[in-house]
Formats: structure tokens, C-alpha cells, sequence
């Protein structure tokens, strides 16, 4: 699905919204809930295709030069904030435990730190009267995760923290800085802008691998999932346009490190959502089972 569509389908998400508010607008606005904590990991991992692996080119088989196994690990650039509420922006990074010696063709449930595990604590959950209360602000969360497999030298960590950076001025600059337009079309707009269009132009960062000599860590690919704090009927109309609706590829150009977004998608507080993301970058393919929704 390419981003004109994307935008497509949340135009009709968000007129979906409005038409739930207006037949909700003559009750009285909701006092705000509790907040709650959200949690984003990965609980499985299948390697399609060895990355770390060296081929006879004669028969196939693997040479065992470093190894024939991958040693994989998750990066999380992980992000948050709340609509209107200027400086609310937030970004950090949480790196997962190696999965050790994976064999192609091997798959493996995650436990532990290999989950690479994003918690993202104290969120308001609206429903749609909660919406409805200018006071409260509709928060929007989530994570850039990165597939990587160590090699001699870690390199990514500082990318990585760049990113994070990269997103806290720019959510700062753009949806927590923002009075939400009246015309609906307008919201979608300024949502995707802020979480979609800095990956068009370059991020200016250093290419790690290219003083390495082949030693440093790689990235197999990157995705993009995205949280909305809304719970009950607004989490469910919600759900129910994004059935049908997928994060597009993103190709980042120049650099390696961002990866390229080759997926993701987009949950909401109502429920617990499964998705299954596969990374095929750098000679090499993982597939993750990744769980984003109420912790």
C-alpha cells in the first residue's frame, strides 16, 4: 500500500470519528480515566534466511567461517505524545538480549530481555466523550524497530539515539505543537506528516558499517508500529477501520542505518494485537511475532 492510500484509509477513520462525536456531542464530556500502560515486544523470532552464513558456491552448503548461525537482536527507537500539549514529545531506545546461535530455518519463542520489550507507562485511554474534553489530549505512541545480528563490533547504538533525538524535535515541532484543525482531513494530514515524512529525506547520519570492514553489526530492515490511546467504543471504531490498514514501505535513501521501513502496523488500547513482521536486508531474512496493546 503505498502513502496516498494510507492517508485514504485514515481519512475515513477519522470521518468515522466525527460521526460517533456528533451523535455523542449533546452529553456532557467525559471527566478523564485513569491512565494505564502500554506495552510493545516481540515473542517469537523464524530465521528464513541466515545472515551471518558463508556459502560453498559450489554445492551450498554452509562454511563455517565466523559461523553458520545468526546471533539476532531487536533495536527499539521508541517514541510518544500528546496532541496539543507542546514539549509532551518523547523518544528512547531499548535494545533486546541476543538470541544466540539461531539456525536457518529455526524458529524460537522469546523470553526475557530477547522480547526487547517497550513499556510505555502512565497513558490516558479515551472513549469518546473523554475525546470529546478539550483538557484531555489523545496520545499517540509507538516504535521504529530495527532487526539487527551482531557481528564484532557494536555500531548501531549510537544511529539508534540519533533517531530518538531526530523524533522528539520533530513531534515537539509538529503534533504536540499543534491546534487540531477543525476540518477533519486536516488532522490526518498533520498526523502523517509528523510520523511518516521524515522519512523521505535523508537523516544525515554516518554510515557505521563503512569503516568496519564487514565487522560491524547489521540491519535486516526496519518497521514502524504505531499506538492510539483510545479504549472502549473509540478503540473499537478504530479497530474496525484498521482491519484493513497497512503501514507502507518506506524507503529511506543514502543511508543504511535508519533501515528502510518494510512494514508495521497500528493498535489501540482496547485489545492486545498481534503482527508478524518479516526484515530481509543485508543477505539475510528474519521473521518476528511482535505484540503491541495494554500491558
Amino acid at each position: 500500500m503505498g502513502k496516498r492510500s494510507f492517508r485514504l484509509g485514515l481519512m475515513g477513520l477519522v470521518a468515522t470519528l466525527g460521526l460517533v462525536a456528533a451523535a455523542c456531542a449533546p452529553m456532557a464530556p467525559g471527566g478523564g480515566v485513569a491512565p494505564v500502560n502500554a506495552t510493545f515486544k516481540a515473542t517469537q523470532i523464524t530465521s528464513n534466511d541466515s545472515q551471518d552464513e558463508v556459502r560453498d558456491p559450489l554445492f551450498g552448503a554452509c562454511i563455517a567461517i565466523p559461523n553458520c548461525n545468526d546471533e539476532a537482536y531487536l533495536i527499539q527507537v521508541a517514541f510518544r505524545v500528546k496532541i496539543g500539549q507542546p514539549g509532551s514529545a518523547q523518544a528512547f531506545v531499548v535494545t533486546g538480549d541476543k538470541i544466540n546461535g539461531l539456525s536457518e530455518g529455526e524458529t524460537r519463542a522469546l523470553t526475557g530481555g530477547q522480547q526487547a520489550a517497550v513499556n510505555f507507562n502512565g497513558i490516558q485511554p479515551l472513549d469518546v466523550l473523554d475525546a470529546l474534553n478539550p483538557s484531555n489530549k489523545l496520545e499517540v505512541f509507538g516504535t521504529y524497530t530495527w532487526a539487527a545480528e551482531e557481528d564484532t563490533i557494536n555500531s548501531l547504538s549510537g544511529g539508534a539515539n540519533s533517531v530518538a533525538s531526530i523524533f522528539t524535535t520533530a513531534l515537539n515541532g509538529t503534533l504536540a505543537n499543534a491546534s487540531v484543525p477543525s476540518d477533519a482531513n486536516g488532522v490526518v494530514n498533520l498526523v502523517l506528516d509528523a510520523l511518516f515524512d521524515n522519512f523521505n529525506t535523508p537523516f544525515n547520519l554516518i554510515v557505521s558499517n563503512i569503516p568496519c570492514l564487514g565487522l560491524c553489526d547489521d540491519v535486516l530492515g526496519g518497521s514502524l508500529h504505531v499506538g492510539i490511546g483510545a479504549t472502549g467504543t473509540l478503540a473499537s471504531v478504530i479497530d474496525s477501520v484498521l482491519a484493513t490498514t497497512t503501514i507502507p514501505t518506506i524507503n529511506i535513501p543514502i543511508v543504511d542505518i535508519p533501515p528502510d521501513i518494510q512494514g508495521g502496523g497500528i493498535y489501540t488500547l482496547g485489545s492486545t494485537k498481534t503482527f508478524v513482521q518479516q526484515y530481509s536486508g543485508a543477505d539475510g531474512r528474519h521473521t518476528y511475532t511482535l505484540q503491541g496493546g495494554p500491558a
